[in-house]
């Protein structure tokens, strides 16, 4: 939903006409409220636009037992429709809700601290020096304090704004232009600059058609991921070198969704339209693709989204179909893998926590 929200758009219609599915567990008690353990894993599962149909997963490692919804069962209410990003951050969680054009904050046990209304709807997160960064898919990037909760800033940059990398203390914003791929202004091919200490836009920088993924190195690169125009413009991936702002197209790799774990890139390719699936590793120091095939023998289907959680040290790849709850599959930080679990319908963020 997040990345192809655009080109999905079709494709979810005709999933809400049809009657919803979804899996349930007879035992799940909305009004029981779990014991918090020392590690546990939080899934954003983003749900279906325009049905309220967003959760928090919380997947207890040492039980490992899954409450499907740790939010409603925390604060009596669902979070709303559409997630987006998810974050935690001092001691807090951020969820991005695209729906509600609100960012929930929360305490580690997912109880709600405080309900940010944006001016727009939040895509994605960036966290720096104290500060929460979000993205509005009406063309702005919001700087959050995180001592008052609130807005505090915000600067305009591309179309459509997508994700967003920090290197060299800069902040840069994936500009994708996705909702006006069928109008004549067409797709916006720009990563918009922007000065930390200033928060304003320095440049932009010119890169393939589509730009929505992006994350940043140990060693200031930073990797973008152009979704193309979904015909004949495929996905792209490209390295910038934050130094010089200049870009260049990445040979021997592509991704559809991507993840960096120190210098270390783990990119899953599934191209719209085909049924090969590769899962490459790239060395940012040797500037060497490892691997087509960092999973192994392990069978993933119909692969959603990836994440590396730098603090947790692990790495998840999570499924969708787009009707049924998606898994998550759970590997340590040798990319080993330890275990699955289902969560929620269209699982697109996961991060860890250990106490």
């Amino acid at each position: 939903m997040k990345k192809n929200f655009f080109f999905l758009i079709a494709l979810c219609a005709a999933i809400m006409a049809m009657p919803f599915l979804t899996s349930c567990n007879d035992d799940d008690d909305p009004t029981e409220k779990p014991e918090i353990t020392a590690e546990y894993i939080y899934v954003l599962n983003s749900g279906n636009m325009n049905n309220n149909n967003a959760t928090l997963s919380m997947y207890d490692v040492e039980k490992e037992t899954v409450t499907r919804d740790i939010f409603e069962v925390q604060n009596g209410r669902r979070l709303g429709d559409t997630g987006q990003d998810m974050v935690i951050y001092g001691g807090k969680i951020y969820i991005a809700m695209y729906g509600e054009s609100t960012v929930e904050v929360t305490d580690l046990e997912a109880k709600s601290i405080k309900q940010i209304k944006t001016e727009g709807q939040p895509r994605s997160f960036a966290v720096y020096g104290g500060k929460v960064y979000v993205t509005y898919f009406n063309g702005y990037v919001a700087r959050i304090d995180t001592a008052s909760l609130e807005i505090e800033a915000k600067v305009q940059v591309g179309r459509n704004p997508e994700q967003m990398a920090i290197a060299s203390n800069k902040l840069y914003v994936a500009n994708s232009g996705g909702l006006d791929y069928n109008t004549e202004a067409g797709y916006d091919k720009t990563v918009s600059v922007i000065n930390l200490a200033s928060f304003t836009e320095i440049k932009k920088i010119e890169v393939v058609i589509n730009p929505s993924e992006m994350e940043s190195d140990n060693r200031g690169n930073v990797y973008i991921i152009s979704k193309g125009n979904y015909a004949d413009v495929p996905n792209t991936l490209q390295k910038l070198n934050s130094e010089t702002d200049e870009v260049s197209v990445m040979e021997g790799i592509d991704g559809t969704f991507f993840t960096t774990a120190g210098n270390i890139l783990y990119s899953v390719y599934s191209q719209w339209g085909t049924d090969d699936i590769y899962y490459y590793s790239y060395d940012a120091t040797g500037n060497t693709v490892l691997s087509d095939n960092f999973i192994g023998d392990i069978q993933i289907s119909s692969p959603y989204q990836i994440n590396y959680d730098a603090d947790y040290e692990h790495l998840f790849i999570t499924t969708s179909d787009w009707i049924n709850d998606g898994d998550v599959y759970i590997f340590n930080k040798s990319i080993q893998f330890i275990n699955k679990f289902e969560a929620g319908l269209n699982p697109i963020k996961v991060t860890g926590i250990k106490r």
